[in-house]
């Protein structure tokens, strides 16, 4: 029975990637997943067919990050058989990464080809990125634009890519009769900030923040607690603040559609709302998702003191309180965990890919101009259309 193991840390990590393990595991395929415990400590919900390695190798018994790296790394080669998969951009994918070159084993990475094109922002999220593509076997890029960036930067002639959309995206379609009944008056402004290069800018994003709650006073304001506001209280942002901590995915997501505007600066929250159609202001220098995509307006974390970050949330909430309209595939159509399960199942098994599967594996840069969807061609070839 073939082995594939996958490796992970973060919240964001998890929710991209069980989904592929369970179907793997279905599929016949023996699951291990290695739990590096990255920035968490809580439990997986998994399958009993998946075993689950949680690592007892602490970050904090470590005298910087990338020897924890290492550590996790060796770990890792230790057990791991056949394929080893990766998700996005963390240190334990970079951990992954460097346990398949160890161990021999074929690597595979969901969510490959994003860029910034800036190797400092995010840092070192970039570099990571770049390196993990580089070793990688199979890489799963979510958009086109992906793809392109892709193939830009890293000699593919050799590797297997797909484009397949994001499996961020798949709890949203799979879920979306009930998120469309929480989406069904939106209202207030959600806020989550955690990126480590805003850490520098905590005290001037807090104090812009109470004022922008205070410019809206009939506009509830919910703070996400983790990353810069971990440890806030309600009160540093007025009367009406408050601060949630969500650990279920999908109470998190009925949050976020009933949001009427979502001020971030995740990645992975950015795609959530427009999937869900809900406006977002993204507070980085640079952002790899949303380039080309409506409903995203982007604001540097030193410009959010400024009279522009007020005007783009008036203008957001009075978008984001219009009816929403049906689910955006900008970045999945819920189908991506199915499709990366069954290109690894077919990989691990020797096994020919179905016309379908093949046809998410692009010859070449398809341009600027051509960003249509793989699974919007898909859908016209069900219909019969050209």
């Amino acid at each position: 029975m073939p082995q594939v193991t996958f490796v992970v840390g973060t919240m964001p990590e998890i929710v991209k990637s069980v989904d592929v393990a369970r179907r793997l595991s279905n599929s016949g395929c023996d699951v291990v997943i290695y739990d590096t415990r990255q920035n968490r400590s809580d439990a997986l919900d998994v399958p009993p067919a998946i075993q689950i390695v949680r690592s007892d190798i602490l970050r904090s018994d470590h005298a910087d990050d990338l020897s924890w790296v290492q550590c996790c790394a060796e770990d890792i080669a230790d057990l791991a058989q056949g394929l080893i998969v990766v998700q996005g951009d963390t240190y334990s994918a970079l951990a992954g990464a460097h346990a398949a070159a160890a161990a021999g084993c074929r690597l595979a990475h969901i969510e490959a080809g994003m860029r910034s094109h800036d190797p400092l922002s995010p840092f070192p999220e970039e570099m990571i990125r770049m390196f993990v593509d580089s070793r990688s076997d199979l890489l799963f890029c979510a958009t086109q634009t992906d793809f392109e960036d892709l193939a830009n930067g890293v000699n593919i002639a050799r590797k297997q890519v797909f484009v397949v959309g994001n499996t961020v995206c798949d709890p949203i379609f799979s879920q979306q009769e009930r998120l469309r009944r929480a989406a069904a008056a939106p209202r207030g402004v959600f806020v989550s900030l955690h990126r480590r290069e805003s850490r520098q800018y905590r005290g001037v994003l807090k104090k812009s923040l109470a004022r922008l709650a205070a410019a809206f006073p009939d506009t509830p304001f919910t703070f996400l607690r983790r990353g810069l506001l971990a440890q806030s209280d309600a009160d540093e942002f007025g009367p009406n603040a408050r601060m949630v901590g969500l650990n279920d995915h999908l109470a998190f997501l009925e949050r976020l559609a009933g949001s009427a505007l979502v001020i971030g600066d995740s990645g992975g929250i950015l795609e959530e709302s427009v999937t869900l159609g809900v406006p977002v202001i993204c507070v980085r220098r640079e952002i790899e998702r949303g380039r080309f995509v409506s409903g995203v307006q982007q604001i540097a974390p030193l410009e959010i003191g400024g009279e522009r970050l007020r005007q783009l949330v008036a203008a957001g909430l009075q978008r984001g309180r219009q009816p929403r309209g049906e689910l955006k595939d900008t970045f999945g159509d819920g189908r991506s965990g199915e499709r990366i399960a069954a290109i690894i199942a077919a990989a691990v098994n020797g096994q020919t890919l179905d016309g379908e599967i093949r046809a998410l594996s692009p010859a070449k840069p398809i341009g600027a101009a051509g960003r249509t969807p793989p699974w919007h061609l898909e859908r016209a070839a069900a219909n019969g259309m050209d």
